[in-house]
């Protein structure tokens, strides 16, 4: 990807990009939007990564649509509390009917909506997996180990996240395991948090072949998930506590998490967009530094 974009490194895309990314809030809205359209964070990620490494992107724009990506991927947990996995075989057909024809545009939309539909199908799978599971001693030793500490479900979270490169699976999963009561709300929280971690973490990968601009963006966003879910695990009680209220209007333990997972982004980023310059100030410096010597 790195040495396409180098190809294409043209005039007309630099403006375009620099039309999508020129602000520090233009690029938070490209990063939700594109996260919105792809429905994976980790891609976005990628994705900035290249451009950095081709020039097309600097640090902070880079780094601005990673962050802004963290709240485009939110709307997944939103879908996943529609049922839609109920349809997914239907958006698989579609989409390979969409294969079909020879207008490229169609083809994409066709591959777009397969991915979209084989991602629920999966989440269908899992939630009833887990509704025959859920009687399982090994499944209720685990949700014990996991609900007796929520510093429990927010390492599991990161770990699981990780491991397959999927916050929004992760808290698809946290989702289904709160709504069968197999965890209290603060675990599935906890999960949620975990998970926002652990996807940055497995971002790293493609960190090995990056530019140190690209390397230092990733490491960023990397501090930046994690310091606030830490102090988001020690804010545990109260946050819990706002969206109990929720769920006690809404009466949707699904959309309870979604909520938490929505509020925990937005909140981090707005936090994060007023020490924004003096972050990328400090990493550029460091970064002077490190060429230097």
């Amino acid at each position: 990807m790195r040495n396409s974009l180098i190809k294409l490194n043209n005039e007309k895309l630099k403006r375009l990009l620099y039309k999508a990314t020129g602000s520090k809030i233009r690029a938070l809205i490209t990063g939700i939007l594109a996260t919105t359209l792809i429905q994976s964070s980790s891609g976005v990620t990628a994705i900035v990564v290249a451009l950095i490494c081709a020039d097309l992107l600097s640090l902070s724009q880079g780094l601005m649509v990673m962050i802004g990506a963290n709240i485009g991927t939110t709307t997944t947990a939103f879908i996943f509390t529609m049922q839609i996995e109920k349809y997914s075989l239907l958006f698989v057909i579609i989409g390979y009917i969409l294969l079909i024809f020879k207008n490229n545009k169609a083809q994409n939309i066709g591959s777009m909506t397969i991915g979209f539909g084989l991602i629920f199908l999966g989440i269908d799978i899992m939630n009833k997996g887990l509704g025959f599971i859920s009687d399982s001693v090994y499944f209720l030793n685990v949700m014990l180990m996991l609900s007796h500490n929520p510093i429990n479900s927010f390492i599991g979270g990161t770990i699981i996240s990780a491991l397959i490169q999927s916050s929004s699976v992760t808290i698809g999963l946290s989702q289904s395991l709160y709504a069968l009561g197999a965890i209290p709300l603060k675990s599935a929280i906890g999960i949620m948090l975990g998970a926002n971690i652990g996807t940055t973490i497995a971002s790293l990968i493609v960190a090995v072949s990056s530019t140190k601009e690209a390397k230092a963006a990733l490491y960023v966003n990397v501090l930046f998930n994690l310091i606030g879910g830490v102090v988001f695990l020690i804010l545990l009680t109260p946050f819990s506590e706002v969206f109990r209220f929720l769920e006690n209007i809404t009466g949707n333990k699904k959309l309870t998490i979604a909520y938490s997972h929505l509020i925990f982004n937005i909140l981090s980023t707005v936090i994060f967009y007023f020490i924004f310059d003096c972050v990328v100030a400090v990493t550029e410096r460091n970064l002077r530094f490190s060429r230097l010597n």
